[in-house]
């Protein structure tokens, strides 16, 4: 439900027009017991309460005009409000024009593997959940100029993005594009993309931070580009929906470092009630060539109070292969939108 906020006359005075704009949110919170396992056996319990456990707690502005001729105006600002760390951050915003042509904005987007991510994930996609191990980006992180083009074939979308990182000699620039493909109860997305970087010591993890593992990293040399593919193939069999997911990335100086991940699962409506399941592995090389292996599995629960409200209970385990480092998170929580 979004509510209509009427810009004060003040405003309006120096607008020359009365302005009218949107509000609408979404807040998830839950409690977590995270359970860690490190390399030497030792184990820790960490309770806590935190956002995310089935979407990112964000609070949008929302503002459009009809400038007449099909053409349209509109601007959306995010913010993510994080209570239990007492800040407040910043989410996907734009602004752009949308009409015949498609619709051509400018803000801080998405990484383009962010959606292909989430609709391959059954148990809902989170970035803080453990259990779906996977080496996507997933969360608003660059500035970009998007282009989405008008769907001149049924079922077909294509958005390209340009990433502009504000760096010089262009290292973070990057350039991505998205095809989406819907028919009956089949939904296909892919994307792919590259960015140049520069030369960063810890430019790429090449390990799991699973067990409080410490994160290693390898150098990255100036000027190389890191390119990335994702896919997802989600089919809907009216009982149930069947998820797949792919990922990878590479470098193309430093050869041997690749990352690749994979996901499938299946969500079963109950009426009211949803259960989703994902399994998941993946595996990250460093420069010597040297693979690290992870997988994990996560199972949800939902169920709709309402509309706009929904409880939910959620467990997650994702482990290192050929180790005992080991997490396990479960998770009970409430989300509301409005």
């Amino acid at each position: 439900m979004k509510k209509t906020l009427v810009a004060v006359a003040a405003m309006a005075a120096v607008t020359g027009a009365m302005a009218q704009a949107t509000i609408s949110g979404f807040i998830d919170s839950a409690y977590n017991s995270l359970k860690s396992t490190t390399s030497s056996g030792s184990t820790t319990t960490t309770n806590s309460l935190a956002s995310s456990g089935s979407g990112q707690s964000q609070i949008t502005f929302g503002t459009s005009e009809d400038l007449g001729g099909g053409l349209k105006a509109f601007a959306n600002l995010r913010i993510v409000p994080s209570p239990y760390a007492g800040t407040i951050g910043s989410d996907a915003s734009e602004v752009g024009l949308s009409g015949d042509f498609g619709t051509f904005q400018l803000g801080r987007d998405y990484s383009i593997d962010h959606g292909v991510l989430a609709a391959a994930d059954a148990s809902g996609y989170t970035g803080g959940s453990k259990g779906v191990v996977n080496n996507g980006n997933g969360g608003a992180t660059g500035n970009a100029v998007v282009y989405i083009l008008p769907k001149m074939i049924p079922g077909v979308g294509i958005i390209f993005a340009k990433g502009v990182a504000g760096v010089a000699g262009g290292y973070g620039d990057s350039t991505n594009y998205k095809i989406t493909y819907d028919t009956g109860g089949l939904s296909l997305q892919y994307a792919a993309g590259s960015a140049s970087t520069a030369a960063v010591t810890n430019g790429q993890l090449t390990n799991f931070t699973i067990g409080g593992t410490t994160a290693t990293y390898a150098a990255v040399t100036a000027g190389s580009k890191t390119s990335q593919t994702a896919l997802s193939v989600t089919y809907d069999l009216g009982m149930a929906k069947l998820h797949y997911g792919t990922f990878s990335s590479k470098n193309s100086t430093n050869t041997n470092l690749k990352n690749s991940s994979n996901m499938v699962g299946v969500s079963i409506p109950f009426g009211a009630t949803t259960v989703g399941i994902t399994s998941s592995s993946a595996k990250r090389d460093n420069t010597s060539a040297v693979s690290t292996k992870a997988s994990g599995y996560r199972g949800k629960v939902s169920h709709a109070l309402s509309k706009r409200t929904t409880a939910y209970a959620a467990y997650g385990t994702e482990s290192v292969d050929n180790g005992t480092a080991q997490d396990k998170q479960t998770a009970f929580g409430l989300t509301h939108s409005f």
